[in-house]
């Protein structure tokens, strides 16, 4: 299941970002675009984006745009150097007055969740 951490000190509930065994290439963008338009059904999500690994920008919505998939992709990639267990993929969480961005990388994709601060 594609997920990312909703809220970084909160209750650790989770936005789900799919299901199923994988990416389709024929259906990708149909799907993710449907993910995408799911995830900003959430009230407090004000911005969603997805990245590929070399920070080409695959969708994004809200206050997440094209601009910012390079320095999310590369975040990902640099937190994932932290860790010598492959398996744990952690999440970047940037913290401002302008509310949460999680940042997680799934599958070869790296997904953004700016979240408005409660």
């Amino acid at each position: 299941s594609r997920q990312v951490t909703e809220d970084c000190a909160g209750e650790g509930r989770v936005v789900p970002l799919g299901s199923g065994s994988g990416w389709s290439v024929d259906g990708m963008e149909a799907t993710l675009e449907q993910h995408l338009e799911d995830t900003m059904k959430n009230p407090s999500i004000v911005g969603v984006l997805c990245t590929d690994s070399q920070g080409l920008n695959l969708g994004c919505r809200g206050t997440l745009s094209d601009e910012h998939a390079g320095v999310i992709s590369v975040l990902a990639q640099q937190a994932a150097k932290l860790t010598s267990d492959p398996t744990d993929i952690p999440v970047v969480c940037l913290e401002s007055d302008n509310g949460n961005i999680m940042i997680q990388k799934h599958d070869g994709i790296t997904v953004a969740v700016h979240k408005m601060a409660s």
